[in-house]
């Protein structure tokens, strides 16, 4: 009995270190890099100033247009999690006929492509444009919405050729557009 309790303990062992080496590494990777240099303030430009004014300091501006891309995609992802719930209820639900769940099974696996071919092609498309985009695929239709002011006939061309590269997309299914 003794010899299993020691196993046990030596296997909890292995696995608290094993965890503490993975926390240590996710800090160590992704933790901000210290600042070695202590930035030094001009006083002299802060003498001449009223003393109270409000100051700026450190604001980061959220432009309409990032809210704009961040309102699609999180209506997107919404719209893929109901799909999908929807999808796993059918294949879940005891009454089902084979029929349905095969039908659900083959629509969660496509969707989960779908899913797969927007990330690949928004990824493809920004690191061709260098801008932000949204890739909305829908059975055989394709949509891109990419940033204000990234659209020429170039692009354009280089975004079609992106996703006809992919397969199973004809050019009359592919709409691109520019966010206003």
């Amino acid at each position: 009995m003794s010899i299993k309790i020691k196993k046990g303990h030596a296997a909890l062992l292995a696995m608290v270190l094993a965890l503490g080496a993975a926390v240590f590494i996710n800090w160590y990777y992704t933790s901000p890099k210290a600042e070695t240099k202590v930035n030094q303030v001009d006083t002299t430009s802060r003498q001449s100033a009223n003393l109270g004014d409000a100051e700026l300091v450190g604001a980061t501006v959220v432009s309409q247009q990032d809210e704009s891309f961040a309102k699609y995609t999180v209506e997107r992802q919404a719209a893929h999690d109901k799909a999908k719930e929807t999808l796993q209820q059918v294949i879940k639900d005891s009454g089902a006929s084979q029929t349905a769940v095969a039908n659900a099974s083959k629509s969660l696996e496509e969707l989960s492509e779908s899913i797969k071919r927007e990330n690949d092609l928004e990824t493809l498309i920004n690191a061709k444009t260098g801008s932000e985009n949204i890739v909305i695929i829908d059975g055989r239709d394709v949509k891109v919405i990419t940033a204000k002011g990234t659209l020429t006939d170039n692009v354009t061309m280089q975004i079609k050729e992106l996703i006809l590269s992919l397969g199973d997309f004809t050019p009359e299914k592919i709409s691109i557009f520019e966010l206003k």
